[in-house]
């Protein structure tokens, strides 16, 4: 089962709005500004909050053996740099979970 990517991005910046992100910054990274890295947006706090919550989504629903940490590439920041690589990260080895509220 897939899940459209607007359902990803709602999920994504609905849980950083749950952690606190300001208005101003959650707009930026729905336009696609840098989360994180060098001009990352995100504190550790926040980043590390927002891969929990999509952490505790993918087990809580995905009703696999593997965890959402086994899953990932070695690399895990790199897929946290910015919402289109982070969609593209749910949309794809993902897309087995729903993301809806």
């Amino acid at each position: 089962m897939s899940f459209s990517p607007k359902t990803a991005r709602t999920f994504i910046l609905s849980s950083l709005e749950n952690l606190g992100v300001a208005q101003d910054k959650l707009q930026a990274i729905d336009r696609g500004a840098e989360i994180y890295g060098p001009q990352g947006l995100l504190d550790s706090i926040h980043l590390v909050g927002l891969i929990t919550a999509i952490g505790e989504r993918v087990d809580d629903t995905a009703g696999s053996s593997e965890s959402f940490f086994d899953i990932l590439d070695d690399d895990l920041f790199d897929n946290f740099k910015d919402i289109k690589r982070i969609e593209s990260l749910l949309n794809g080895k993902f897309s087995h979970v729903s993301f809806c509220s």
